[in-house]
């Protein structure tokens, strides 16, 4: 094993460095959905108190988030808890 080592050390830095930078890019990636819905999901809560601006705030973010609209109320509050602690 110890020559193994000592003749694809390179290789195996490599394989090392590449599992360590797909997991944070899988990371990056849940962290910027993350940050969409909940941008989406305070879009629509700015606006309200005007029916028709929300109702097209409220579909844009069940697009963006890959919600049913019906139910975009109940994960935007699922996902401002989320965000409090």
């Amino acid at each position: 094993m110890s020559k193994f080592l000592e003749k694809n050390l390179s290789i195996v830095l490599l394989a090392v460095n590449a599992y360590f930078l797909f997991s944070i890019s899988a990371s990056l990636k849940e962290s910027a959905k993350y940050d969409s819905d909940l941008r989406a999901c305070a879009k629509m809560k700015a606006f309200m108190s005007d029916k028709e601006i929300s109702k097209l705030y409220e579909q844009k973010a069940a697009i963006t988030s890959g919600v049913e609209v019906k139910f975009i109320n109940e994960y935007c509050k699922k996902l401002t808890m989320q965000n409090l602690f």
